[in-house]
């Protein structure tokens, strides 16, 4: 598809950048005319992710992600610049206009490594329904999973036999380059042939939210089969710290009931959505990860995490309790009876059982407390090594109030004083508070300076009011900056023609000049109080014509090269209050 710059323009002007985000479960709150956040494109502790409303731009100065809302939903949702549109689009109720002719815009259902593993899964799930595909079959009524779930899951099996997912593909004219991206043949070392990854195996398609399948999990039938799963690798659009099996399957589920159920297997979420609960889901083939959980903020509220009742299974259930207690989410642990699964607990007790179960989950803070409590001895001493345990994840919280009522709450449960909890949570910050105040002192040194703040109030205002910059640049050199940044800035602007800043567009330089391109970012994000534009400029001038009128002092040898100096500075400083009127009088236009 080709859509027209004035469409283009016409879509990111209809977006609400802070709607947008906000509904992708990335909670920004107002910091002036802006926004700011936890950025959805990287880990951080502290909000270093900007939201110009006015603008409809963002831009993240901790890893320099920047962009409007077209660019924001192709990263977030991994779509293509044409699929973006589209959704914005659709979002705005604009009718699309497609050009005929130009370039072709990416279109992943035209993709090559796309096109690949959707023929893949169709020849896969083709085979439940001939006679090679009767031990699949017969293994599926075996687990009693009933063949309303194949379709809706789309499950296959591929063939036992070395290559014949590789000869279906190639009858498809797909490239043996595509075959091996994706995974699903590799390349014997030895003959330097080329053969099936995935043979003799139960095959789960794994889809994007878009419904799209972007890899395989595939499970041995037989006991000698090592490894029990194999999983496609992963690609540009299959990533697996990003991915969960089911949800798309269940997300409008998901969303009507703002939670999600996280299992381990595949077909553990089969066997809870055949039971209605199609608001399972699991990781593919990976441990759950921070990236995961963000996928559960976009969609829901509650995540309740659901463990096996083995050894192996209350030992992850603790260690990803320590994941979800930092973050603001509302979680639950659950763990099953010993020796059941989701799998077969749902079949032994059905869905009236689990509905049991699930009213006695344990709140994420709750279920700590009482394993914590469980290792160490029930004593004041025990007690205090249990806290020592859980103030690291303690730690991690950001919000200092839900920080406080957290501790408040371990507090009560371990039955330490409020004022015991406080002194040992200040003892372990105090560990790493000098290294952090050193740092941001180097961070805030320049900003803090008078004329750090003039200078960036003034390229802020440039940047913003293209009116000002032909007199700016009769008036101001960029050696009278004094900050070494702003002065380089400054300096590379005045290389522009002054028609650049009469719609000044800052993603024009995001190719031509990258490294400017994020100076101007970094300027235009940050909030701009209320300020005299004309003063500032003046003070920048005047401090710049002080420190020459000192130097002209130093090398002065008489009283009456003193006297010249002074004349002169008095004459300068007169020149410059007529500067200031100049500007004052832009201003007011």
């Amino acid at each position: 598809m080709q859509f027209s710059k004035d469409f283009i323009r016409k879509v990111a002007e209809a977006t609400e950048l802070v709607d947008l985000i906000s509904e992708r479960g990335i909670t920004l709150k107002r910091a002036g005319a802006n926004y700011k956040g936890l950025c959805p494109f990287h880990s951080e502790k502290t909000p270093s992710f900007n939201v110009n409303p006015e603008r409809g731009f963002f831009h993240c100065f901790g890893c320099s992600a920047s962009g409007d809302g077209i660019k924001f939903l192709m990263q977030f949702d991994r779509l293509s610049f044409a699929e973006a549109i589209e959704e914005l689009a659709n979002r705005a109720s604009i009718p699309l206009e497609i050009q005929s002719g130009g370039p072709r815009l990416p279109n992943p259902d035209e993709d090559r490594g796309l096109r690949c593993l959707r023929e893949a899964a169709t020849f896969y799930r083709e085979k439940l329904s001939v006679p090679e595909g009767e031990n699949a079959v017969n293994y599926l009524h075996k687990r009693l999973v009933p063949e309303s779930m194949w379709v809706q899951f789309q499950i296959g099996m591929s063939p036992d036999e070395w290559q014949g997912t590789l000869n279906c593909l190639q009858q498809k004219k797909i490239s043996l380059e595509e075959m091996s991206r994706t995974g699903l043949i590799k390349v014997s070392e030895k003959s330097g042939r080329h053969y099936d990854t995935f043979r003799g195996r139960l095959m789960f398609p794994i889809k994007d939210i878009r419904g799209r399948c972007i890899g395989f999990g595939a499970r041995a039938m037989k006991p000698d089969d090592k490894p029990k799963y194999l999983n496609s690798p992963e690609t540009s659009y299959y990533q697996k710290s990003q991915i969960l099996y089911g949800l798309y399957e269940g997300l409008s589920s998901i969303r009507k009931l703002r939670r999600m159920i996280f299992v381990e297997g595949y077909l553990d979420v089969i066997r809870l959505h055949e039971n209605g609960f199609t608001e399972a889901v699991a990781p593919c083939g990976t441990a759950l990860t921070l990236d995961h959980i963000k996928i559960v903020q976009r969609h829901a509220d509650t995540a309740i995490l659901l463990f096996d009742g083995d050894t192996a299974g209350k030992n992850a259930a603790l260690r990803y309790a320590h994941l979800m207690l930092p973050i603001a989410l509302e979680s639950y642990i659950l763990t099953l009876p010993e020796g059941e699964d989701p799998d077969t607990f749902l079949l032994n007790h059905g869905k009236e059982g689990f509905d049991d179960l699930l009213d006695r989950k344990v709140p994420t803070l709750d279920y700590l407390v009482q394993q914590t409590l469980k290792k160490f001895p029930d004593s004041v001493q025990g007690r205090i090594q249990g806290l020592e345990e859980l103030l690291p994840t303690l730690q991690e919280i950001q919000d200092p109030k839900r920080r406080q009522l957290t501790l408040m709450t371990i507090g009560e449960r371990m039955s330490i004083p409020p004022g015991l909890l406080s002194k040992e949570l200040k003892r372990k910050e105090n560990k790493s508070l000098h290294k952090k105040q050193k740092n941001d002192t180097v961070s805030r040194l320049s900003n803090n300076t008078k004329v750090s703040q003039d200078e960036q109030w003034l390229l802020q205002s440039l940047l913003r009011k293209g009116k000002l910059w032909p007199k700016v640049r009769e008036h101001l050199k960029s050696e009278e900056f004094q900050t070494p940044h702003f002065q380089l800035l400054y300096a590379k602007l005045l290389e522009l023609p002054d028609e650049a800043f009469q719609s000044f567009d800052p993603y024009t330089l995001e190719e031509s000049d990258p490294e400017l391109f994020q100076s101007v970012m970094l300027i235009l994000t940050e909030e701009i109080p209320s300020h005299d534009f004309g003063l500032s400029l003046k003070r920048i001038k005047e401090r710049n014509l002080e420190l020459k009128y000192q130097e002209r002092l130093l090398c002065s040898d008489s009283d009456e090269e003193r006297a010249q100096a002074g004349a002169k500075r008095r004459k300068e400083e007169k020149e410059l209050k007529e500067v200031k009127l100049i500007f004052d009088n832009i201003l007011a236009l």
